[in-house]
């Protein structure tokens, strides 16, 4: 009986072909313990992560994607983050598995992060030589938003939630290394005295809240600046509705799913963003927005595709504009991923979560 249980549930987990049952929703770690971890690591930066924009800029935007599962080849990653360099995206989301749990992958994820900032520093980045000359060490400006930092310490602007592959296999010790947080809230203030929007990330990679993550949300983690929010957007990566009667729904339990539907009316959500199924969602419900992402990966999309991505564009007025946006790139081969300094070493056919 139980064996015909766990190959029905294998049948169903349509993002995760092959299912291990320590590694699809459990993973190695409690979603309690990582956000206690979370917690301590985000009161380092979470004043960093809030952003004021300029008096005369009339509108921002950010882009959205979801379950790359990177391997070999992290060139989807990066040609999202360049995808919304060109355009002029303000930030960068991620909703969950963005890297599938072996030490090599989350190095090319890192060093794709590393490489890309590069090139964000030319376009954003101007050295401030009174600060500079003042702290004896190089200090840069952004150019969009005023805030100022040395290189070694700025962060390009991605921002990822945990996903069920991101914690399987002492996974959270990698993804923490890089990411720090999987738990945290940053705002976008539009003008010195302007409308404040708030973004928040919440950890579901074990399909459930946590009495932890629940208790820090009733205590007010949500709130700490008390000033009136215009729209809230939340990114978190297990998905709430079915996109369709064969693929895998909410594994929140009933009482936490109640509860999510409620605290986001609360928050007053103009859009939840949820992945992990793969599939492409869009509908209302209870006044909120939901938007389930589909993959962005080699394996699911290895020709890319129109809509694997998401950008949001919010208007001065509060208003806001929706446009699905495609990735296109081809996997590399080995020589190439070797050539540009990339681990590839590990066995398998390098297709992602397919690997054994």
């Amino acid at each position: 009986m139980a064996a015909a249980a766990l190959l029905s549930a294998s049948i169903a987990f349509t993002s995760c072909e092959k299912v291990s049952p320590q590694g699809v929703l459990m993973g190695n770690t409690s979603v309690d313990d990582r956000v206690k971890q979370s917690l301590v690591n985000y009161s380092y930066i979470d004043v960093a992560l809030d952003k004021i924009l300029p008096n005369d800029m009339g509108e921002y935007s950010f882009l959205v994607g979801s379950d790359s599962h990177i391997t070999k080849d992290p060139g989807r990653l990066t040609e999202m983050l360049e995808t919304g360099m060109e355009h002029g995206d303000l930030f960068y989301c991620h909703l969950g598995d963005l890297a599938d749990t072996k030490a090599e992958y989350y190095f090319n994820t890192a060093l794709a992060l590393d490489l890309f900032k590069v090139d964000w520093a030319d376009k954003y980045l101007t050295v401030d030589e009174e600060l500079s000359e003042f702290s004896g060490k190089t200090i840069y400006i952004d150019k969009r938003t005023g805030c100022f930092d040395n290189l070694q310490d700025y962060r390009v602007p991605f921002y990822p939630v945990v996903g069920n592959h991101d914690i399987t296999h002492n996974g959270w010790a990698l993804f923490s290394d890089l990411f720090k947080t999987s738990f945290y809230e940053f705002t976008v203030q539009m003008g010195e005295n302007g409308p404040i929007d708030r973004f928040i990330f919440i950890d579901s990679a074990n399909g459930t809240l946590g009495e932890f993550q629940i208790d820090e949300i009733e205590n007010g983690v949500f709130q700490r600046d008390k000033k009136e929010i215009r729209k809230t957007f939340v990114f978190t990566h297990t998905n709430i509705f079915r996109p369709s009667y064969n693929e895998f729904a909410s594994t929140y339990c009933r009482e936490e799913l109640y509860y999510l539907l409620d605290k986001l009316a609360d928050w007053k959500t103009t859009i939840l963003f949820c992945g992990h199924v793969h599939a492409w969602d869009d509908r209302m419900f209870g006044g909120v927005r939901h938007i389930t992402m589909p993959s962005m990966n080699f394996v699911d999309h290895p020709n890319g595709g129109d809509d694997l991505l998401v950008r949001i564009t919010v208007k001065k007025d509060g208003s806001y504009d929706l446009e699905r946006v495609g990735l296109y790139s081809k996997q590399r081969s080995d020589q190439e991923l070797k050539d540009a300094g990339f681990h590839v070493t590990t066995s398998g056919s390098g297709s992602g979560y397919f690997d054994e």
